[in-house]
């Protein structure tokens, strides 16, 4: 970095404008910043400082920045051109501040600003417009802090000998900033970031088999104490800390969160195993306690029970004796209804037989006149003629019947012959069909197997499709996004175009407000008043307006719209990055083909999976036809089977049925004899046999109508004697009808039957002794209640420690899978780590990686101040670059200590007087900047500042000191110093002169510049 110039105003003790050409000094090499003490030549240096960063060495409030001479027309600027490279940049800034209003009393507040332009061909074009973005892009252009600026470039007063006495990690950071060394702290922050990846990685596996082991611990330890308290209350003692003491050694009383290991998991599984089935066996004991208590309920219960019954049935016997004498009445009227209805068996018969013998005899009479004329009125000769009746007519019923088979024969013989030429015409036809079925098979599998080729590429296809498709729509969306990047472009260019034109605007109304500044305070001149710039109250010339002065607030609204445009071209520039990664992006998916070629790529993607479903679902069908052919070809083998049979067994039925038909025509003939029709026959001795049957029938009714008068006789004359009648009157008077005999036999009945039940249940044995005090169930009824509770308790206890059981088996499987995880990357864990650690300084030296490169750096830094240290000390003094392991194993590599040639000791650079302090800092300082310039992609430092200090020098040192500045012309450096040393001044003609005006303030004369 080069200072090219620097112009002021307004600003310390400068009221009026000045401005510095720095470059005019790079023919002299070294050049004076002198003046008288207090002139403001520190100034000078604060003002570079403000330039680039917003605030000055000496100054801690912005407002102390701008002058206290300056008039309320006058404001408070700054402007600094710097070269980088190839680049040169000028800074144009403000500060806050507080200033007098151009009219009236008071003050209005000033807002700071701040503007980065670039030299182009065309002018200067803004680079940012407000205050943050300049502090932005100046630190990112310049390389180096506020700090780091003072320590290498701009040593000011009282800190020239901080990079001196810094600290390692302070060198650190400033050396990472100047000599670029980014890329290996990446590195070593990549490696790290693995590192702590992988360590956060087996910490959280760690971390899983801790909590799944204390999972594990916690579920086996709240299963041993749901145990033990199980246990203390079935026993109903209190154990509380044994309960815990089981529990505390379940985890070993340490700490939950530890690992687990294989052998723990085991007993921790067989822990929780036993804690179960100790649960189950609770819970059956509850079981059994509510059973028992059930049981002495239901004892209770039976008892009041029957204490109930036994009442009851005393109650009933009195009330059964009350009517006692109704029932015996009723007794003796059922005894007799009931011997009446005994007698009357016999003495019906008696009745019914007078009466049937009567109708006997007149039927006789009746068939007697029906027999034929050849057969006489006697027992043995109508029996006679009976029997050849009898035979006539069977012979003529067979007759009859053989006549009536005959049709339904032959149609079933016709039928039968049918049926077994049909059965035969199937079977054939059944038998042709199997024998076309295996060429039908062997055509679907051959159909089906073609099938199966062709859709075993359907997953690919689909994949291909997938594949396309994206393709397709990532081509589609980076035309549709190029055509955004192409309008972001141009939203991008205008807002560049219309920020560039804002900005000039802005320059030019601040040039021409500049320009008009003698009008617009001639403007404010009043007759006799004094003038604000000179105090005179004589105003023989006063400055006309300028015609195109600009207004402050005319300025400070351009400089906003500036800074609004420059904020939209960030904005605009961003949006297009945005849409153009996201083109970029889109463009990678669609690869190089065009949307005709990857449209093309899709349909033919779209048709192979087509062919493909298509073969899928041919093949499915195949294999379903394949499956119903051979479900067809067995049942037709079992249709063949039972159509063989069928044939066979309609056969054999055809002939039986042609063999019965000639059968009956032959029965037929036979029993005709040469009659006339069957019918005839069947007539003729049907009409004999019937009549000689009704006079036998007759005459056989007749005796045994006789002979049942005699018995039913001599039976109902016993039966009065035997049942206490004296005739068949007084039994039919005794007589009742069924219904009341029932209703007399139910109230004796219920009667007998209440008295038989009241007494049996006072005759029971469990009756006895029971005494009249009934049994109190309130107190059972608790009981049990308490032992179904106690039993649920224990049934859900037990649920529930199976339920812990199944979570701790699942927590103990995951512990077990994070433990193989773990020896699985121990190995590759510990490789890294080293790795890892290596770079990041795990070593004796406490080095890092960009420690050791700066290291080696900071030695060549060295090396080149002691080439002018030792010129300036007459070689009494080096610097010493010290690897030693800093204190308490802070980072080392890169301290600084100081070689004594007098005692042959190094000694730290705290130990140095202030000379010599200034001599070591002074060739640091310059050996720092050859280094940096050496170094092909660090930070270009070709301008330096001292300030002060070589005040502390004697005349010999200070000849040495002088020496080897002046050799810093040869390699095209400038340096700026700053003193009011009279040896000084007389030894370097070029010089910036701060010299102090009368009234207050200073101004800066610029002598002695020699030609570049």
């Amino acid at each position: 970095m080069r200072i090219l110039r620097l112009a002021l105003e307004a600003f310390g003790p400068f009221r009026d404008r000045f401005e510095v050409d720095f470059g005019s000094f790079e023919g002299d090499g070294v050049y004076l910043i002198a003046g008288p003490t207090g002139a403001g030549k520190s100034t000078v240096l604060d003002a570079i400082s403000f330039a680039l960063y917003g605030s000055a060495p000496r100054y801690d409030e912005r407002a102390h920045l701008r002058s206290d001479l300056a008039g309320p027309g006058s404001p408070t600027v700054v402007e600094l051109d710097v070269q980088l490279g190839d680049r040169v940049l000028r800074v144009v800034r403000s500060p806050e501040y507080e200033r007098p209003k151009a009219r009236g009393t008071g003050t209005t507040r000033e807002p700071a600003r701040a503007t980065l332009l670039e030299r182009t061909a065309d002018g200067w074009d803004p680079v940012a417009t407000t205050a943050r973005e300049v502090g932005h892009e100046v630190g990112r252009l310049v390389g180096l802090t506020k700090q780091e600026f003072l320590q290498v470039i701009l040593l000011a007063q009282g800190g020239f000998a901080e990079f001196l006495r810094a600290t390692s990690d302070e060198r650190k950071a400033l050396l990472l900033r100047l000599f670029g060394t980014g890329d290996l702290g990446r590195l070593r922050d990549l490696l790290d970031a693995d590192r702590k990846a992988l360590a956060a990685e087996r910490e959280a596996q760690e971390a899983l088999l801790a909590e799944r082991g204390r999972r594990v611990r916690e579920a086996a330890a709240a299963l041993a104490a749901a145990r033990a308290d199980a246990d203390d209350e079935a026993e109903g003692v209190d154990d509380e800390p044994a309960a815990a003491a089981e529990a505390e050694g379940a985890d070993d009383g340490d700490d939950v969160e530890r690992a687990v290991d294989e052998a723990e998991l085991d007993a921790l599984e067989a822990a929780l195993a036993a804690a179960v089935e100790a649960a189950e066996a609770v819970a059956a004991r509850a079981g059994e306690a509510e059973r028992s208590a059930r049981v002495a309920r239901d004892d209770a219960r039976e008892r009041a029970a029957l204490l109930r019954r036994r009442d009851a049935a005393r109650a009933a016997l009195e009330e059964l004796e009350r009517t006692a004498a109704a029932i015996d009445a009723d007794r003796a009227r059922l005894d007799a209804a009931e011997r009446a209805a005994e007698a009357a068996g016999a003495l019906d018969r008696w009745a019914r037989a007078d009466a049937a013998l009567l109708v006997a005899d007149a039927a006789l009479e009746l068939a007697a006149a029906e027999l034929p004329d050849d057969v006489e009125a006697e027992r043995d000769a109508v029996e006679a003629a009976h029997g050849t009746a009898v035979d006539d007519a069977a012979v003529g019923q067979v007759a009859a019947e053989l006549e009536r088979a005959l049709p339904r024969l032959a149609a079933a013989t016709a039928k039968a012959a049918a049926e077994a030429e049909e059965a035969a015409a199937t079977l054939e036809a059944a038998r042709a069909e199997r024998a076309a079925g295996p060429a039908e098979r062997e055509r679907l599998v051959g159909a089906r197997e073609a099938a199966s080729a062709e859709a075993a590429g359907a997953e690919a296809a689909e994949a291909a499709v997938a594949t396309a498709a994206e393709r397709l729509e990532a081509a589609r969306d980076a035309a549709r996004l190029a055509v955004e990047v192409d309008a972001a472009r141009v939203a991008a260019a205008s807002a560049l175009t219309a920020a560039r034109d804002a900005s000039a605007h802005a320059a030019a109304l601040q040039e021409a407000r500049i320009a008009g500044i003698a009008g617009e305070l001639a403007a404010g001149l009043a007759e006799g008043g004094p003038c604000p710039v000179c105090g005179a109250t004589d105003h023989p010339a006063p400055a006309s307006p300028s015609a195109d002065a600009a207004t402050p607030e005319a300025v400070a609204a351009a400089w906003e719209r500036a800074e609004a445009a420059t904020a939209a071209v960030r904005a605009a520039d961003a949006a297009l990055a945005e849409v153009d990664a996201r083109r970029a992006a889109r463009a990678a998916v669609a690869g190089g083909d065009d949307e005709a070629a990857l449209g093309e790529a899709l349909a033919a993607a779209r048709a192979d999976r087509g062919r493909a479903r298509e073969a899928a679902a041919e093949r499915a069908r195949l294999q379903g036809a394949i499956e119903a052919h051979d479900a067809a070809a067995a049942a037709l083998e079992a249709r063949i089977a039972a159509l063989e049979a069928q044939a066979t067994e309609r056969r054999e039925h055809a002939g039986a049925a042609a063999a019965r038909e000639a059968d009956v025509h032959e029965r037929l003939a036979d029993a005709l004899e040469g009659s006339g029709s069957a019918a005839e026959l069947l007539a003729r001795a049907t009409a004999r046999r019937d009549a000689l049957q009704r006079w036998l029938d007759a005459d056989a009714g007749s005796t045994a109508a006789r002979a049942e008068a005699a018995e039913a006789a001599e039976a109902g004359v016993a039966a009065l004697e035997a049942h206490g009648f004296a005739d068949r009157g007084a039994a039919a008077a005794a007589r009742l009808e069924p219904d009341e005999r029932a209703g007399l036999r139910r109230r004796i009945r219920d009667h007998d039957d209440r008295e038989a039940s009241a007494r049996g249940v006072l005759a029971q044995p469990e009756l006895e002794g029971l005494g009249d005090e009934a049994p109190d169930l309130e107190p059972l009824e608790a009981a049990l209640q308490a032992a179904t509770a106690a039993h649920r308790a224990a049934a859900r206890a037990e649920a529930k420690a199976d339920q812990r059981r199944r979570l701790a088996l699942a927590d103990a499987a995951e512990a077990r899978a994070a433990l193989a995880a773990l020896a699985d990357g121990a190995a590759h864990a510990a490789a890294l780590r080293s790795l890892a650690g290596a770079l990041r300084g795990e070593n004796p030296k406490r080095q890092d990686i960009e420690t050791y490169v700066l290291a080696t750096r900071l030695a060549a830094i060295v090396d080149a101040a002691n080439l002018r240290l030792s010129g300036m000390t007459g070689g009494r003094f080096a610097l010493v670059h010290d690897e030693s392991t800093a204190y308490r194993g802070r980072a080392s590599g890169l301290g600084l200590l100081a070689l004594d040639a007098h005692t042959g000791k190094a000694r730290t650079t705290e130990s140095l007087s202030g000379g010599e302090t200034f001599l070591a800092s002074l060739a640091l300082a310059l050996g720092l900047a050859d280094v940096v310039q050496a170094e092909a992609g660090g930070v270009s430092l070709e301008t330096l500042f001292v300030d002060e200090g070589f005040g502390s020098l004697d005349a010999d040192t200070l000849e040495q000191a002088m020496a080897v500045l002046d050799d810093l012309r040869a390699g095209g450096r400038s340096v700026g110093v700053i003193s009011h040393v009279q040896q000084m001044q007389e030894r370097i003609p070029a010089r910036i002169r701060v010299v102090p005006v009368p009234g207050g303030g200073s101004r800066i004369e610029v002598l002695g510049v020699q030609p570049a």
